[in-house]
């Protein structure tokens, strides 16, 4: 009997590559294709929605777009998902918004980060996006979201500077 491997912290992972494949649309075709290849090996149904956690109405749908559409078939379809909440032109607007810094703004940090963006949209455009959303929103826009360096506490601000000049 081959040997088991263990996984430390095997539920987060597991709940990290579901939530991947939400976001992810090639990670959801290569995911189809895997199944259609496990079928194709004569796996059965019941098996493929044990393994998957996938309803089995929802895999032969996926074999009838195959049978239909061919490889396509399996790929999302374009505008797939919930619609957004802001307009283009709210979208527009707020990415000149994001342009500049938050304090632009009355806000107390120098940076945006999802929280704060949330917050701005509801108090600026009346509509409630989650945080978790609003940082998926700052790629739709083009912007990356970035932590600040961490400085060690208690340095010496003269020693940290003359390092930097000396290590040029």
């Amino acid at each position: 009997m081959p040997k088991l491997l263990k996984i430390e912290n095997a539920e987060r992972i597991k709940a990290e590559i579901q939530s991947h494949f939400s976001v992810n649309e090639d990670a959801r075709f290569v995911r189809r294709l895997d199944i259609i290849l496990l079928l194709c090996n004569k796996q059965s149904v019941s098996n493929i929605v044990d393994l998957f956690g996938i309803n089995a109405t929802t895999i032969q749908r996926w074999v009838g777009r195959l049978n239909k559409f061919g490889f396509e078939g399996l790929r999302d379809k374009p505008g797939r998902g919930r619609r957004s909440l802001l307009s283009k032109a709210d979208q527009a607007k707020l990415k000149k918004d994001i342009e500049k810094p938050p304090k632009d703004f009355g806000y107390d940090q120098a940076r945006w980060d999802g929280k704060l963006l949330s917050h701005h949209i509801k108090k600026g455009y009346n509509v409630e996006i989650k945080v978790r959303q609003c940082q998926n929103l700052f790629k739709q826009l083009g912007f990356s979201l970035q932590r600040p360096r961490k400085m060690p506490d208690r340095g010496d601000p003269e020693k940290q500077e003359t390092f930097k000049k000396n290590s040029k």
